[in-house]
């Protein structure tokens, strides 16, 4: 059991920054807010001159220190863990054989039973548009078989699967993965609006990369001087949906324009920061991610993804909520993490004022 302490600091709250103190006793949140009705609890810790924030969800991470989800997702939790990260979906993509899928589910089920960060898998693929995406030159597509999905979807370790809603058969796929509890997520796609309204009237959650892999259904444009309505448009007219957005620092993945239209269209308690983590060529330069002249993914950790937000003017509660209570709230996990509240998870962190990470506290 881990012994209990008190931080006293500047506290960030979903709507606020207040200056306060944070008790956790058990690996429980007892206590959060002004001083003069808390009680003492442990070891005092002195943070006044920095942040005590919710530790980071990244729903959308495929590597970390040069590790693959499926090589060693032990050290890619680590790694992750160390830059803030106390939740963290493995996402395994379409190239992913199913028997590895299967091998990696029971080594993350067993980290997870250990207390690892690790929350559970992403499966991103393989029911995705063959043309969008890394590696879509050699991708044939694949047939949606409830024999191949199935046996993976009853592991009871996806928490989150990407499909794109123009394939066909993916109607009886949504269904299946809806009923086990597993977040449907979409992306990779030139689905019509038509499409991905359907998709989300029949429980589609979450949009993949926002403004990534994506296209129109409509190609070249029916009228001279117009354009169609893309896969995006049609996403950010849906009421019910999460927005993953990856947030490098030079804007390669997502213009700051689109962010400030996404934010525009659905407000930010529906934007959800992702680091698409990925492992590719070395460049210390660059949070982008290349492998032979193609963009894929990012070399992004929560905490970097965290200043990036903060840089583009969004508030210190603003970041907070798209890097840990939105994530939270779009894979189901709100109740035990994503914010600093009384009997939550004290997954916490301790930042300096330029958001730059000092300590990580897990529960």
């Amino acid at each position: 059991m881990k012994k209990p302490y008190t931080l006293f600091g500047k506290i960030v709250f979903p709507d606020r920054v207040e200056d306060g103190c944070v008790c956790v006793a058990d690996g429980r949140i007892v206590h959060a807010g002004g001083m003069e009705n808390a009680p003492s609890v442990g070891e005092h810790i002195d943070c006044r001159d920095d942040y005590i924030a919710p530790g980071f969800l990244d729903i959308h991470c495929h590597a970390g220190a040069g590790w693959w989800a499926y090589d060693d997702p032990e050290k890619m939790a680590a790694y992750h863990l160390s830059h803030g990260t106390t939740g963290l979906l493995c996402t395994l993509y379409r190239d992913v054989p199913r028997e590895k899928i299967l091998e990696t589910a029971d080594r993350v089920k067993k980290l997870m039973l250990q207390g690892s960060n690790l929350l559970g898998l992403h499966l991103e693929g393989p029911y995705l548009n063959p043309a969008y995406g890394s590696g879509s030159s050699d991708c044939q597509g694949e047939t949606v078989d409830p024999g191949q999905y199935l046996p993976i979807a009853d592991t009871g370790i996806v928490r989150q699967w990407t499909f794109s809603p123009e394939v066909a058969g993916t109607e009886r796929f949504l269904r299946d993965i809806c009923q086990r509890g597993i977040v449907p997520s979409i992306g990779h796609s030139a689905a019509s609006p038509e499409q991905v309204a359907q998709a989300a009237e029949n429980g589609a959650r979450i949009v993949t990369h926002l403004f990534d892999a994506t296209g129109t259904s409509v190609s070249p444009t029916r009228y001279d001087g117009t354009i169609e309505p893309s896969f995006d448009c049609g996403a950010l007219i849906c009421d019910n949906l999460y927005y993953e957005i990856i947030c490098d620092k030079g804007g390669v993945h997502v213009r700051p324009e689109l962010l400030r239209l996404a934010v525009k269209a659905v407000g930010v308690d529906r934007i959800v920061g992702i680091t698409d983590a990925c492992t590719g060529d070395i460049d210390d330069n660059a949070d982008v991610n290349f492998v032979n002249g193609e963009l894929m993914g990012s070399k992004l950790t929560m905490d970097a993804a965290a200043r990036n937000f903060y840089a583009l003017g969004f508030s210190v509660p603003e970041v907070f909520r798209i890097t840990s209570l939105n994530p939270a709230k779009a894979i189901g996990a709100e109740k035990e993490r994503g914010s600093v509240a009384v009997g939550k998870r004290a997954d916490l962190l301790v930042l300096d004022q330029k958001l730059n990470l000092k300590k990580v506290y897990q529960a």
